[in-house]
């Protein structure tokens, strides 16, 4: 056996060379020796590419934080030095005591006996010396559906004789089941992101009301239909917003793939589910310009359709990048620009958060980070020439997203993170992992009418299963349908 064959094969196992045998690899002859060098370089680079996956998650990249293993949460609770449980100084929370009016019982105890001495108390001769205390208890009624039978009667005529049986009324020849049934299969899909045979266990366990799986899907097909008025209502408030936060996450239907889309202002929470992730999704959303401040990631189809807008980046993902950045130290480079970077930017944070509390005006806000833009901007202009390709690119990055790195710093109601629509889509998100998206388009029409009229509604302070069931009534009774927006 060669040592070029006996080293390639020792290699698979986990090769380990000491000085003798590197000696006889250099003795061997150029072309082994390449060979060798050659193979080593590229288990490096694969197990320096493995060494970076594991230690990425989502507090340093854009990955979910559901996709973080258990050792990130262990590393976490090992640097917090809290206790667990309430904390020092945290307010307190508690159910407010309801007026005695919105009781539906009132029950008075009275002490049967002194408890210095022992002797019988009456209340109806004993002084009632101060107010007494209120213990209030909740209970869930009994459960019990409301069965309505209708007869439809024939009746013959006395002039003809011929016989007339009366029709059922429109709203009830619809459905054997009430609005306020098809506003509960809905909500319980949506929101709660109950499967159908979920919804067909919680209806006879919980309300005694016996579904089958095919009476849950009609529900659904009458609900959807009705939601279609109601979210373009919500479609159509968006272009007249001031400030919009728009984010895309992805979504399959019958296993293509899509892009569900929600857009957040301060009245509506729009989704829309389609095939593209590029600009023309915004035009159909928003017309062919919008007037108002888009706060977003830096994908690529914001800037496409905003050219002169204004815009604000999210710096949660940015800083994400600049924690990936420092904590892979692919380079000095890029520790030293990373960290300087998320410095600056920690402290541009810290007089924002200053501002929100009252303590300064939006001038001295201005005033006081003024000169951390400039470090910003000059660490970005003297690390753009970096030997290291990431750090180049990410400085590059920056100077040219500058224009629309700080609007949040001189516009109202606009903030510097895209939280608001990120959390506007998580529960979608938990939603697909439960129902692998669509199987049909009228599957994703539902699904983006449903969600903009449940998260709309959690918005506003309304309560969504009651809009649902107002809708639905209304619906059934051939009357307007209550609005979304009032």
């Amino acid at each position: 056996m060669s040592m070029a064959t006996r080293l390639s094969g020792s290699s698979g196992k986990g090769f380990a060379m000491d000085k003798p045998e590197a000696e006889r690899l250099y003795d061997s002859g150029k072309d082994p020796t390449v060979g060798k060098l050659l193979e080593l370089d590229q288990e490096n680079k694969t197990l320096k590419a493995k060494i970076a996956n594991l230690s990425t998650d989502s507090t340093n990249s854009s990955k979910p934080p559901s996709s973080d293993g258990p050792q990130v949460k262990k590393e976490k609770k090992r640097l917090s030095r809290r206790k667990r449980g309430g904390q020092k100084g945290h307010k307190g929370h508690k159910r407010e005591l309801l007026p005695a009016d919105q009781m539906d019982n009132i029950v008075n105890h009275y002490p049967s006996a002194c408890r210095n001495c022992a002797a019988p108390m009456d209340p109806e001769s004993c002084e009632q010396t101060s107010e007494p205390t209120r213990h209030q208890t909740f209970e869930l009624p009994q459960n019990k559906p409301i069965t309505t039978e209708h007869r439809c009667h024939e009746l013959g005529c006395e002039t003809c004789g011929h016989r007339t049986r009366a029709d059922l009324p429109a709203e009830v020849a619809q459905s054997q089941f009430g609005p306020r049934v098809h506003g509960a299969v809905a909500y319980l899909t949506s929101v709660h992101k109950i499967g159908r045979r979920g919804i067909v266990e919680i209806m006879n366990s919980l309300f005694g009301l016996n579904l089958c799986l095919g009476s849950v899907c009609n529900c659904i097909d009458r609900v959807s239909p009705e939601l279609e008025p109601v979210a373009e209502q919500a479609r159509r408030s968006l272009p007249e917003s001031a400030n919009l936060n728009i984010d895309e996450t992805g979504w399959k239907c019958k296993g293509d793939r899509r892009h569900l889309w929600v857009f957040v202002s301060n009245l509506v929470v729009y989704f829309t589910i389609a095939a593209s992730r590029g600009a023309k999704v915004l035009q159909s959303v928003l017309g062919e310009s919008f007037e108002g401040v888009i706060t977003s990631d830096d994908h690529s189809a914001y800037s496409c359709y905003h050219k002169k807008g204004l815009r604000q980046l999210c710096w949660a993902h940015l800083i994400r990048k600049f924690k990936g950045l420092k904590e892979t130290r692919g380079s000095p480079d890029a520790y030293v620009f990373a960290k300087y970077m998320l410095k600056e930017m920690g402290h541009i944070l810290s007089c924002w958060h200053a501002f929100r509390e009252g303590y300064i005006t939006r001038r001295q806000l201005l005033d006081a980070t003024t000169l951390p833009k400039a470090r910003m901007k000059r660490y970005c202009l003297k690390y753009k020439s970096s030997p290291d390709r990431e750090v180049s690119a990410r400085a590059k990055r920056m100077l040219r997203n500058w224009p629309h790195l700080f609007t949040f710093l001189s516009h109202e109601g606009v903030e510097p993170t895209n939280n608001v629509a990120e959390q506007a889509l998580r529960p979608a998100v938990q939603w697909r992992k439960l129902c692998f998206g669509n199987q049909s388009e009228n599957g994703e029409r539902f699904t983006e009418r449903i969600l903009t009229v449940t998260r709309t509604c959690q918005l506003s302070g309304k309560n969504p299963f009651y809009f649902l069931s107002d809708l639905m009534e209304a619906a059934f009774q051939g009357m307007p349908r209550p609005s979304l927006l009032y």
